[in-house]
């Protein structure tokens, strides 16, 4: 019935995003901006991974009361988001080499993974980087949805 579609990252700068995702691996998938240059929406594609930028710039900078709906947005929802890699050192050397990092974060060793880090896009979104195996979760016998 249900199959997850995107992440929706908020955004100040939409072609600095695209460019540190980029650097991530994502790939364009698809860009629209509507008539009056207020709202541009980027979508990434990483395997089958789909992540979209959301760049809303009010043109007056009006107050939120005045914003349309679509654009409110309180910051109660996205923690982080993670991506799975191979080698987390050679990842991360990659990622400092092409100037993504300014300090290499070390690894912490992982509940459900091997090791992890965050980092943080341009407009401070964290991303966790992981390493595996990853932990099998067990769901319980019963759960609330009857399955």
């Amino acid at each position: 019935m249900f199959a997850f579609h995107h992440v929706t990252i908020s955004v100040r700068e939409l072609d600095t995003a695209e460019g540190f995702y980029r650097g991530l691996g994502f790939v364009p998938a698809y860009r629209w901006q509507d008539d009056e240059g207020q709202l541009q929406i980027c979508h990434l594609r990483l395997g089958q991974a789909l992540l979209e930028l959301y760049c809303f710039r009010p043109v007056d900078d009006p107050e939120l009361s005045a914003m349309p709906p679509w654009a409110h947005g309180f910051r109660l929802g996205l923690r982080h988001f993670a991506l799975q890699v191979d080698d987390l050192d050679r990842a991360l050397n990659a990622l400092h080499g092409a100037g993504m990092l300014v300090d290499k974060p070390s690894p912490v060793k992982g509940q459900t993974c091997a090791r992890y880090v965050f980092i943080l896009d341009p407009d401070g979104n964290s991303v966790e980087l992981l390493e595996g195996p990853l932990v099998e979760i067990q769901r319980p016998e019963s759960d609330s949805l009857g399955r």
